[in-house]
């Protein structure tokens, strides 16, 4: 199950609701037949009629099954998912649900750990490794980042001297 975001106001009188976006997010998963809302009140299958994006991070969505301002703001709260394989277009760049949980090797072959996050930073993302008991904050550019291989289950990184340990 990836979370996409979480729907955080109603908008308009057409059922229009704005969804503050996840990391995990890609615009291409808001045409998946697998998206669900998942809230309070349990899970609602549900298709998206159109969206828009609204700024950064932020986009407007009116859903199929709504369409008014009274059906929406019930939704408020609630998060949209898209639940089992993804069967749109797979993201341009890397996901956090893409790597958790990959294993992180060295080029050379050494394990280092288990990737738990990809967090979005200013100048480039970080992958968070877990190695026994430590984190490793790696970037992930090139050429620090060599090879992901999404089926395989791995990571291959090349750190500079020294940056493990940091």
């Amino acid at each position: 199950m990836v979370v996409l975001g979480r729907l955080v106001k109603a908008v308009g009188l057409r059922g229009d609701l704005k969804l503050l976006a996840s990391a995990d997010f890609w615009e291409a998963a808001l045409a998946s037949g697998h998206l669900e809302l998942v809230g309070p009140a349990g899970r609602t299958n549900v298709s998206i009629a159109a969206h828009r994006q609204q700024g950064a991070g932020t986009w407007v969505l009116r859903f199929a099954a709504f369409a008014d301002h009274a059906a929406a703001q019930t939704l408020v709260g609630n998060d949209l998912v898209l639940d089992g394989a993804p069967d749109v277009e797979p993201p341009a760049s890397l996901r956090p649900f893409q790597v958790r949980g990959l294993r992180c090797v060295l080029v050379d072959g050494t394990p280092l750990g288990v990737v738990e996050d990809l967090v979005a930073m200013p100048a480039h993302a970080l992958l968070v490794v877990r190695g026994g008991e430590r984190d490793y904050w790696v970037p992930a550019v090139e050429p620090i980042l060599r090879r992901v291989d999404l089926e395989g289950g791995e990571l291959v990184i090349d750190p500079p001297p020294g940056l493990l340990e940091l």
